[in-house]
């Protein structure tokens, strides 16, 4: 008989990302079922979430930090030090606070996350693992109401319907792997029936991406084809055109683009649904150690950009390191389509500081420690297969002089070791 034996570390990692998984669930009906006739709420999911991630992290290092081993160590000071510089970032905020819990609350919170940081970075990829059921669960639910209610925006899984799309694109690209395309696709479907507009600015980027990276493959045609079918069937019933109408944002852009209304700042304030006009405030109003680390808010309203949210909360400064850190990890990692797409993310919208707040630190982690060759979805196996071909070409002596520039590096004869043959992929 034969038993499933699981890692210590691959335990501690699945504890955790499903802390990580349900902290982004905020689901108005699931409160309202949690919540008794006197409006005490009992259970309330992105609670428990962050309980689960923040003591488990914490518990994980405690238990498993060796100070002697040099295996053991921040990553690179390139990156670690700009984001301490965030959390003293955070800290600092508080002096804003009246209470003595507020103050102290933003440096204990940045601590946190830097500890999600450290295991991300100890555990890999393994720490997203947990995010799979509950994106299939996610594209279950928003199919579900999508055809129960048919051009209705609604968020399913999270209510906030922007942020769900999110979760499901996150999702997707963060967990690599032979079968990373077909979850791709399924998310893909499930985004299709949030009806998000801003879910069609992030996978139209992440599909200029797929295109300029020549990640084409018959995987990628079968997505494509699911995607323009929903997108014709719906149009064709009549539902296209209600469930991403939003704000009317797309009616105005089209006026501004044919000439109808001209560049004012009432035409971008129709396009970004207000958003425009707070991220003016934001702008004018930058204190060097920010107004607190909370809620991101600027005169009782939602700052919808990331750069401005962390501007407006820490300062410029604490702003600045985690640009430097994000265009760091799009360089130089392999994790270009997670941090393509978190980059999108952050354009329109605040959950990846708020809702999805540890995300960005653990993906940090798993970009340094995870060592993947590439993180192509759709040419995945056949990029895999080509390099085992030329590999075997290589070792038989029969490997072609010329060898299609940009994709492959061949080293014959290390001058030490006869025979030697190396053959490397270079992305």
């Amino acid at each position: 008989m034969r038993t499933l034996r699981i890692s210590r570390n691959k335990l501690w990692a699945i504890v955790i990302g499903v802390g990580l998984a349900l902290s982004p669930i905020h689901n108005l009906w699931l409160t309202q079922i949690a919540t008794n006739s006197e409006g005490v709420t009992y259970l309330f999911i992105p609670q428990l979430g962050a309980l689960i991630w923040i003591m488990a992290a914490l518990l994980y290092l405690t238990w498993n930090w060796d100070w002697k081993s040099p295996n053991w160590g921040f990553g690179d000071k390139r990156v670690f030090i700009p984001m301490l510089v965030i959390v003293v970032a955070m800290g600092i905020s508080g002096i804003t606070a009246t209470t003595i819990q507020s103050k102290v609350a933003p440096f204990l919170m940045g601590i946190a996350l830097f500890a999600v940081y450290l295991t991300a970075f100890r555990l890999g990829s393994d720490i997203f693992l947990a995010i799979i059921p509950f994106v299939v669960i996610g594209v279950v639910v928003a199919i579900v109401s999508g055809i129960i209610n048919p051009g209705i925006s609604s968020g399913g899984l999270i209510t906030n319907y922007c942020a769900s799309a999110g979760f499901l694109i996150f999702g997707a690209l963060v967990n690599q792997g032979k079968w990373q395309w077909l979850l791709v696709v399924v998310a893909l479907i499930g985004v299709f029936f949030i009806g998000a507009l801003e879910a069609v600015f992030i996978v139209g980027v992440l599909g200029i991406a797929v295109l300029a990276r020549r990640d084409v493959s018959r995987k990628f045609l079968i997505a494509g084809g699911v995607l323009l079918g929903l997108v014709g069937l719906w149009a064709a019933l009549g539902y296209l055109t209600p469930l991403y109408e939003g704000n009317f944002n797309l009616l105005i852009l089209g006026n501004l683009l044919s000439g109808k209304v001209g560049l004012t700042f009432e035409t971008l304030w129709g396009i970004t649904s207000g958003r425009w006009e707070i991220w003016l405030e934001a702008l004018q109003d930058i204190k060097l150690i920010g107004h607190g680390y909370s809620l991101s808010l600027v005169g009782g309203r939602n700052v919808h950009n990331l750069p401005l949210i962390i501007m407006h909360q820490i300062g410029p400064i604490g702003a600045v390191a985690w640009s430097f850190v994000t265009v760091y990890c799009l360089i130089r990692t392999k994790w270009k389509y997670a941090w393509i797409g978190l980059i999108a993310m952050c354009v329109f919208d605040h959950y990846i500081w708020t809702q999805f707040m540890p995300y960005w630190w653990a993906l940090v982690g798993v970009s340094l420690a995870s060592p993947i060759k590439s993180d192509l979805i759709f040419k995945k196996g056949e990029v895999d297969k080509d390099v085992a071909t030329m590999h075997k070409k290589v070792v038989l002596g029969k490997a072609p002089v010329k060898h299609r520039e940009g994709c492959f590096k061949i080293i014959i004869g290390d001058g030490r070791r006869k025979n030697h043959h190396e053959i490397q992929l270079i992305d």
